[in-house]
């Protein structure tokens, strides 16, 4: 009897749950889940959007850069020994040609008397072959006739001929000999010059790396001599920029050191070629500055590179820009209210905005946030921007 009274209750149970469902029936169905519903029962994205604008359109690029000069220079020993005398200190004024430091140069010295005298015994021991030779050569003379005569044996002709020979390899050794004693006596007595550290050119002493007396080897630092007169800031522009960069690129410097005073740069040189290691291209800029400013190689300084202007561009915010696979641009155009994909043509590309050069036109508008949900044709409700900066005219794009 329990069993059939459970079962009873277990079926009155099911029959309230089905009436309740098909009181639910009468009722307005809700939207579908991930949005509120069109007209038509699709589903609407909420998406920001922003418009396209048009104004004046700059992109520069911003680095840093160090202050070199182009007389500028690393002093090193070509000899070692040790150092015996130092003529100047750090700050110091030079002059092209003065001796900055004096190498011990004993052992050299006595290398060079002993080079000079074996020159002069190569040069006597020719002299000797020589004489010898011509000697032979008018023996030969003498004796030649006399064969036809049987007062002179040929063999005695042949063996002649044979110590002439002998006498003229001589003679060919005695000059090789010199030549080999006095290449080694001028590299001696250029070991003995380099025992001398002179200055290259006017300008003034950088840093000293050595002290008296100590001992330097070949291709040891001992000065950095610095012409501070014609001073020009090297800077490393990114691969992606390169391209932009010319002698006519307007360039503004500002220097911590000296109080970040504005300072009208000038591109001087750009190298051909591309750095490997860095992917950047090597750019120097001359300083337009002041006397009384006291810019000094070494010293650090912020360069602003205009890389591209536009009077009249159309630009749009780098947030909006999808790419696809292949890499080519796209946006999400609103039109009567639903998605519509548009390729674009890019010029100018700053860090937070790009010029459009085809695909768009100024006012329409563009999802700049919620894109992910998107597809062609997708309904769309706008959660429109209205911050201030993005209805400003003028951009002025930075880049690094």
């Amino acid at each position: 009897m329990n069993k059939v009274l459970k079962l009873a209750l277990f079926a009155a149970l099911i029959i309230a749950m089905v009436a309740c469902n098909g009181d639910d029936d009468d009722e307005p169905g809700g939207p579908p889940f991930g949005g509120p519903g069109g007209d038509d029962g699709d589903v609407v994205v909420s998406v920001e959007t922003v418009d396209i604008e048009r104004g004046e359109f700059v992109v520069k690029g911003d680095y840093a850069g160090e202050f070199r000069s182009e007389g500028m220079t690393e002093l090193s020993a070509e000899v070692a020994g040790r150092v015996s005398n130092l003529q100047v200190h750090v700050g110091d004024s030079v002059e092209e040609g003065d001796v900055l430091a004096k190498i011990e140069d004993t052992t050299i010295r006595q290398s060079v008397r002993e080079l000079e005298a074996n020159v002069e015994v190569a040069r006597a021991n020719l002299e000797e072959a020589k004489v010898n030779l011509e000697n032979l050569e008018a023996d030969l003379r003498r004796r030649a006739p006399l064969v036809e005569r049987e007062m002179v044996s040929q063999r005695e002709i042949e063996e002649l001929e044979s110590n002439i020979s002998a006498a003229r390899q001589r003679v060919s050794v005695a000059r090789a000999t010199i030549e080999q004693n006095e290449a080694r006596l001028t590299s001696a007595r250029e070991d003995l010059r380099n025992t001398e550290i002179r200055a290259p050119f006017d300008g003034k002493i950088g840093l000293r790396h050595i002290d008296r007396g100590t001992h330097v080897s070949p291709g040891q630092p001992i000065f950095t001599v610095v012409d501070d007169g014609d001073l020009y800031v090297r800077v490393q522009v990114p691969e992606r920029n390169a391209a932009r960069v010319t002698r006519d690129t307007p360039v503004t410097l500002r220097v911590g050191a000296v109080g970040s005073v504005p300072l009208d740069g000038q591109i001087h040189r750009i190298a051909p070629v591309m750095e490997a290691s860095t992917r950047s291209l090597r750019v120097d800029v001359l300083v337009d500055h002041p006397e009384e400013l006291q810019l000094r190689p070494g010293m650090y300084a912020r360069l602003s590179l205009e890389l591209g202007r536009d009077a009249d561009a159309l630009t749009v915010s780098n947030q909006a820009i999808l790419r696809r696979t292949d890499g080519t641009p796209y946006v999400w155009k609103v039109s009567d209210g639903k998605a519509e994909r548009v390729e674009l043509t890019l010029g100018l590309a700053g860090r937070d905005r790009s010029q459009i050069i085809d695909g768009l036109q100024e006012g329409e508008r563009v999802v700049l946030r919620g894109h992910e949900k998107l597809e062609e044709g997708s309904q769309i409700r706008d959660l429109r921007a209205t911050d201030g900066d993005e209805e400003q005219a003028v951009r002025t794009e930075e880049m690094r």
